[in-house]
């Protein structure tokens, strides 16, 4: 992944190729499905799908980012039509992400008290499936005991390692951003990011329409995820993008020291897409980064499970970091086992 701050350097004296046509999303008609709710004063988006009649458990699907920082709910285009066939599924978006309001200072440690309020008022027992940093918000949501007592397992897919050395080859890049920061925000209000960005949204959905398979493709909503990539053009996602991520450190150190419960039902979905970055990497020390950075995972994941009551370790050979949207039937057989869990107390 090419640094922001890299590219604002290289392209600062550049102009703008073409002007995205609108900077902010709240006159936009929301796709079918899809709600705002007021949560701790501000609207988030959140999209039910499933059964809506005698399911108590719902499975409550949380997004984190790709290598483009993209960390919506268009990532469960598909997985969540595939999971509403016999689950009720509610998929929510962190504050300036999809059609959530945009607050001050959005975070990870933010977003847990957002999803505290959201589950104690849905006042229904829920499985979250948090994918990749999605799981910092998972740690943090579960100090307030209220909500805690909802929660009746976790599935993690890719989330972030919570060790000393991953933790800085996470923040690494994003310290930068946090630094050069006033620099970042000129570079996308200038219009001098939109044709970089257009072109990583190009690639985005070309790579999905390459993973997903035929078997899955009639469960892949392109209509929403055409609406949400609309929403990824705009100058006011980028930043709000590029925002939440000054605060990335702080919100992997938090969660660090917020440990899960061991008596938390776990299931960890650990994809091989780190060795995938590493024939595309040159730099012999970011590839030993990266290596140590995967093997710490795996290590780390294992003993959190083994720890855990009723935890499992699922590694996946597949080197695809949206594992949910080229192998959806790995997270029902995850949380089944979560379910199982539950029956055997």
């Amino acid at each position: 992944m090419k640094s922001l701050l890299l590219v604002v350097l290289m392209l600062l004296s550049s102009g703008s190729m073409h002007a995205i046509e609108k900077d902010s999303v709240s006159d936009w008609a929301l796709p079918e499905g899809s709600e705002l709710i007021d949560i701790n004063g501000h609207a988030l988006h959140f999209r039910q799908l499933g059964k809506s009649q005698g399911a108590k458990t719902y499975l409550l699907l949380l997004s984190g980012p790709t290598d483009n920082w993209h960390s919506d709910s268009g990532w469960w285009s598909l997985a969540q039509n595939f999971l509403a066939q016999e689950y009720r599924t509610v998929v929510i978006d962190r504050a300036g992400h999809a059609w959530s309001e945009s607050v001050k200072n959005p975070s990870y440690q933010y977003f847990a008290k957002d999803l505290a309020k959201f589950i104690v008022q849905q006042d229904d027992p829920v499985i979250i499936v948090a994918f990749a940093s999605s799981n910092l918000s998972v740690h943090m949501l579960l100090k307030d005991n209220e909500a805690a007592a909802y929660v009746k397992g976790a599935v993690l897919i890719d989330p972030d390692v919570l060790t000393r050395h991953s933790i800085g080859h996470y923040s690494s890049e994003t310290e930068r951003y946090r630094k050069g920061w006033s620099e970042i925000e000129q570079f996308i209000n200038d219009g001098k990011y939109d044709d970089i960005m257009q072109q990583k949204i190009n690639d985005e959905r070309e790579h999905l329409q390459s993973i997903i398979s035929a078997e899955h493709e009639h469960y892949m909503d392109w209509n929403f995820y055409s609406a949400i990539e609309k929403v990824r053009n705009t100058r006011r996602y980028q930043l709000d993008k590029f925002r939440e991520t000054t605060h990335y450190r702080e919100d992997l150190i938090q969660a660090q020291n917020n440990p899960l419960p061991v008596a938390l039902p776990l299931v960890i979905i650990d994809s091989d897409f780190e060795t995938g970055y590493l024939p595309k990497i040159e730099d012999e020390s970011v590839k030993a980064s990266i290596i140590q950075w995967r093997d710490e995972g795996r290590d780390w994941f294992f003993q959190i499970c083994q720890e855990s009551e009723c935890g499992a370790y699922w590694p996946v050979a597949s080197q695809e970091h949206l594992i949910m949207m080229e192998q959806p039937e790995l997270l029902t057989r995850a949380v089944e086992k979560i379910l199982s869990c539950e029956q055997q107390n």
